[in-house]
């Protein structure tokens, strides 16, 4: 009787064991880990940073994603990049304090406290802006826009096209209170690219439609389950984009503008092992859960660099921490958070076009 009761204890160690080992399967990297050489990034004169949503290489090669797939081949391009975490927000927050803060939430009522790269900026007095599409006016703070009415605010509503889940500035109590009003619409990017008035460091958050997340299902204009369509928006936003930046006079000298995705997009299927594992790999200082890293997965890296002087294609193991780093030391600033670390190296190849 006692043999015959200890099967389901048996069962369930021998169940929890191969669950350990597959969780350490899934989050394995999928390519072996290499790190840029120590070279010293160049005084970078402006810097633009658009972060689109929920895509890895993978998915961005087909018709649907012609322009992007340009880029990825005819710009610097590392091969071996990854988002942090899942989900969204705490990617943001790493991309602009060097953490998550501990956080696996999308909540957009969740506030920080703590530096940030436009508290550096500002300390050098470095002209910086963090362009929102779709943001009403210069500084709003609500959670999304179009507003919900008569749901939970934190319930992204159907139609919304701003979401401040995905504009870690607002999330900030320091810059909410002393700086929202460098938190602007695209709108006056575009007048400034045209005009070459221009902040030495832009962040640019696209919408729902044109970051390729996409709105609730059931949304006429970019229904989230609808991924294809998603894919072309988002496409054919960095079509207009990227060239209104990089003809302007703004983009000169040691100018760079980076493109990267926020995380992987989650596996379709249940069942798909290999999808999983790519969606769960991770960069050098991925946050743990049950002592498994859950990294945000590979997601693209692009680099534009004036002139498209034989642009380097590399592949360096790197995640948003190495992009913040990299972006702090063109501008010569202190590091924030995990890019103290040694284990967090410069992206110094993406910015030296091959001889």
């Amino acid at each position: 009787m006692k043999r015959w009761c200890a099967w389901p204890a048996r069962l369930v160690l021998a169940l929890g064991l191969l669950a350990l080992l597959l969780g350490f399967y899934l989050a394995w990297p999928t390519h072996p880990p290499s790190v840029p050489p120590r070279q010293r990034v160049p005084v970078l004169s402006h810097v633009f940073l658009v972060v689109m949503e929920n895509h890895a290489p993978n998915t961005l090669t087909g018709a649907n994603t012609p322009y992007i797939h340009h880029l990825m081949q005819a710009d610097g391009y590392d091969a071996a990049y990854y988002g942090v975490t899942h989900v969204s927000l705490p990617n943001y927050l790493a991309l602009l304090a060097g953490r998550t803060f501990g956080t696996h939430s999308d909540n957009p009522d969740q506030t920080f406290s703590g530096p940030t790269l436009a508290e550096e900026l500002n300390r050098r007095h470095i002209s910086w802006e963090a362009v929102m599409q779709s943001l009403p006016y210069r500084g709003y703070s609500g959670n999304w826009y179009p507003e919900p009415r008569g749901q939970n605010p934190t319930v992204m509503p159907i139609n919304a096209l701003y979401a401040k889940k995905h504009d870690p500035f607002m999330l900030f109590t320091s810059v909410r209170q002393h700086d929202a009003s460098h938190v602007v619409p695209l709108r006056i990017l575009v007048r400034e690219l045209h005009t070459g008035q221009v902040p030495r460091f832009v962040w640019i958050t696209p919408n729902l439609c044109d970051d390729m997340h996409g709105q609730p299902p059931g949304s006429r204009s970019c229904p989230s389950n609808r991924p294809a369509l998603a894919a072309r928006d988002g496409d054919r936003f960095l079509r207009w984009l990227v060239p209104q930046i990089t003809h302007s006079s703004a983009f000169r000298g040691h100018s760079v503008l980076f493109i990267t995705w926020d995380e992987a997009n989650m596996p379709s299927s249940l069942w798909n092992l290999a999808a999983w594992k790519r969606w769960l790999s991770w960069g050098p200082l991925a946050p743990r859960i049950l002592g498994i890293p859950v990294g945000g997965g590979p997601v693209p890296l692009i680099a534009i660099i004036p002139g498209r002087r034989q642009p380097p294609h590399v592949h360096l193991w790197a995640d948003h921490y190495n992009l913040l780093k990299t972006i702090e030391a063109g501008f010569r600033l202190p590091y924030l958070g995990h890019t103290r670390s040694p284990a967090v190296t410069l992206l110094t190849p993406l910015l030296t076009p091959r001889r």
